[in-house]
């Protein structure tokens, strides 16, 4: 079964991920727009990592849990500072005029690659000790010997 998560039942804020990505106005003083990930970047962040749950083996057995704040707060990080990177990668411009030292625009990629690769590997993580504990939670009601515990002492 899958995951789906309606925009209006998401367990994670817009307002969370700028705040843990810093990409406010009051920290982003140096791009014109104030922010770095407009709101349907990070709505189409949220709509990957979830899809990228969904493909996580092992396959969930009951996936009617919502999906943890933290997992989900990383795989959306991940997509976005992935995302940046390859834009960063693909602008990058070198420039020198006279004697002046040389100026590099768009040069984060590799710091971006290694904060989305850290994200990543935490979601991976997360996403797949959740999904076994589900697993393993679902099964364990369901298959039994057919004696009850009643506990160390019988009375």
């Amino acid at each position: 079964m899958t995951v789906i998560v309606q925009e209006n039942r998401l367990p994670l804020s817009t307002e969370d991920i700028r705040w843990f990505l810093r990409d406010t106005p009051q920290h982003n003083i140096l791009l014109p727009d104030g922010v770095e990930f407009s709101d349907d970047d990070i709505q189409r962040a949220v709509r990957f990592a979830t899809s990228k749950y969904n493909a996580l083996t092992p396959v969930s057995v009951d996936a009617s849990s919502s999906l943890n704040e933290y997992m989900l707060l990383c795989g959306v990080c991940a997509i976005l500072l992935r995302s940046e990177g390859i834009r960063q990668n693909r602008n990058e411009l070198r420039a020198q005029d006279g004697n002046i030292a040389p100026v590099n625009l768009d040069e984060k990629q590799a710091q971006y690659a290694n904060w989305a690769d850290r994200m990543q590997q935490e979601f991976d993580f997360h996403a797949r000790n959740i999904k076994t504990q589900n697993n393993m939670e679902s099964v364990y009601g369901r298959i039994s010997s057919g004696y009850r515990y009643i506990g160390r002492y019988t009375i």
